[in-house]
């Protein structure tokens, strides 16, 4: 199965209130449900539908990554039984008409926006809980403070099938 794995901060580190990308917001206007994602973070194949407002709910309305923190569930959201936080679940892209914009990415510091348009059947939105701060940053990145790619400071969109279908 075919995908990108790239890694985006659109603040590109220069944020100096966070490296972190909690304050990007996003919004899946088309993705209500999502796949359950199990104790080794990958999903089970059981499909899910975001309640309103709930961590998953990115559809109903923009969002900052983060607004979810507070919720003691965010903690393992993404499974791994709680090791991660944020995110790295597959949503599922339910009638969105041909070219329509699946997925917006911003960052309210930059000004940047990211607009996602695809076939595929949904997304990956992982917020990088993996990263363990031994990244090195490129030059042209970061702050006197800020030179490796830490825990939940970027975030890939992966636009594809469903991950381990074959499985599920």
């Amino acid at each position: 199965m075919l995908t990108q794995h790239t890694y985006f901060n659109l603040d590109a580190f220069k944020d100096p209130a966070t490296s972190k990308i909690w304050n990007h917001t996003i919004h899946l206007p088309y993705s209500k449900r999502y796949l359950e994602a199990g104790e080794d973070a990958v999903p089970t194949g059981k499909i899910l539908t975001a309640a309103p407002n709930s961590i998953n709910d990115l559809a109903s309305t923009t969002h900052s990554l983060g607004f979810a923190q507070n919720d003691p569930a965010f903690a393992g959201n993404c499974g791994a039984g709680g090791r991660c936080e944020g995110y790295n679940n597959f949503w599922l892209i339910d009638g969105a008409p041909k070219d329509a914009v699946v997925l917006t990415l911003a960052s309210p510091f930059s000004g940047i926006k990211a607009e996602l348009r695809t076939d595929q059947a949904g997304a990956v939105i992982y917020t990088c809980n993996w990263m363990d701060g031994s990244g090195q940053l490129k030059s042209t990145q970061g702050t006197t403070t800020t030179k490796t790619v830490g825990r939940s400071s970027c975030i890939a969109i992966e636009a594809q099938d469903f991950p381990d279908g074959i499985n599920q």
